[in-house]
């Protein structure tokens, strides 16, 4: 991409590969943002073992996955193997080392963790420290590769960024970055996310087989970090009037060791009062945040909380958890528990749910709050830093 620009970026877009993690997200909505801005001149996004052109950027990661798409059990069986994640992380490395040596003077952009070998400067994104604090919520090669890399990647960075205030006192403290190499910028919220009117819903809540504000919406994957068994513990001990009225909807991927919590979710989806949607197109998801009459997501850690934030701007009562980033996000605008004690989820749901005069207030806070969430100002600042580590 070509602008009147004299700042070049190198972004590497692997984790646009759908279903999109809160990663993907974030890598979507710098790449099109810095694409617009005036001050960029050339833009370059490598993804796996090419670049790609920055407005199709989405259309190649998704034609990656789906040229595979075919061969899901061989993928399965080769990632098994010995070595199979550090092979694959090699291979993608020289890849990007012979494709950037054609490129002039230009700032790299790592928004997933691992800076790969750059000779100019360099940024990198970390999103949170769950590997250190609940290793055993991920995958073991993946703990590894960071614990290998993390290290070499704070040494090169000319800067470090992260999503919350939370996250950069956390790699200050716990990776020991000088503080004024890390910079801390709050993502943003679509504005798709909003309050919305029964009519403009009813569509797509009909596909689902759902009414508008009677259900209880999670959007999560399915994984032990984001504490779904806590909350179908708390949920389970609502009435069965209760449950009737606002079933609980889970919008989300199966992740990392989610066997058991699946097992579970078939079974209530079974008996009633549970919905799982499984991965959701993302021209739905407005929608169906909107329909809710509230939002649970009581997660164990969060380096920013994305979800309950654009929960925040649909207008519905979100119930968040009182630790790590998501008090930084939601601060009063919605209800804060412990999401270790199923009581204290279970008291937050009879409120969120069935607090009128709650309800009522968390409706009109939500958005207020959200404003001053924006992706526009998330991208410039990330430009700043950009324009910064180039001098």
């Amino acid at each position: 991409m070509s602008s009147t620009g004299n700042l070049d970026v190198i972004i590497n877009i692997e984790s646009l590969a759908p279903p999109l993690t809160g990663i993907g997200w974030y890598t979507r909505q710098i790449v099109s943002g810095v694409r617009r801005t005036p001050e960029v001149g050339q833009l370059h996004c490598f993804n796996n073992y090419r670049l790609v052109e920055p407005d199709s950027a989405d259309t190649a990661a998704q034609g990656q996955r789906a040229e595979v798409a075919g061969t899901q059990t061989l993928r399965s069986l080769v990632r098994r193997l010995p070595f199979a994640y550090s092979l694959r992380t090699l291979v993608r490395e020289r890849s990007f080392r012979r494709i950037v040596r054609g490129i002039g003077p230009a700032v790299y952009h790592e928004p997933n963790y691992i800076l790969k070998s750059y000779d100019g400067p360099s940024v990198v994104t970390i999103h949170d420290l769950s590997h250190v604090h609940w290793p055993q919520f991920h995958p073991a090669e993946r703990v590894s590769h960071l614990d290998k890399n993390l290290a070499r990647t704070i040494a090169r960075a000319d800067r470090v960024i992260t999503p919350s205030e939370f996250t950069r006192d956390e790699v200050v403290s716990v990776l020991g970055i000088p503080r004024e190499r890390v910079t801390a910028i709050h993502l943003g919220v679509s504005r798709d996310f909003r309050p919305r009117e029964e009519q403009e819903v009813r569509a797509v809540l009909e596909n689902f087989g759902l009414r508008f504000g009677g259900y209880l919406l999670v959007v999560a994957t399915l994984e032990p970090r984001k504490n779904i068994d806590r909350l179908l513990d708390a949920y389970c001990r609502l009435s069965k009037a209760e449950r009737s009225r606002f079933p609980l909807v889970l919008v989300g991927a199966n992740g990392w060791r989610s066997r058991a919590l699946v097992d579970r979710v078939e079974k209530l989806q079974k008996s009633g009062g549970l919905r799982a949607l499984g991965y959701v197109r993302s021209s739905d998801l407005p929608l169906l945040y909107a329909g809710a009459g509230a939002f649970a997501y009581p997660s164990l850690y969060e380096g920013f909380g994305l979800p309950a934030l654009e929960a925040l701007a649909s207008g519905i009562p979100v119930l968040g958890s009182d630790t790590s980033a998501m008090k930084e996000v939601v601060a009063d605008a919605g209800l804060l528990i412990n999401p270790a004690d199923v009581d204290s989820i279970y008291s937050g749901l009879s409120r969120v749910l069935l607090d009128d005069e709650f309800r009522a207030a968390a409706r009109r806070k939500g958005p207020e709050r959200a404003s001053g969430f924006h992706w526009d100002r998330c991208v410039q600042r990330t430009v700043d830093v950009y324009r910064e580590v180039m001098k």
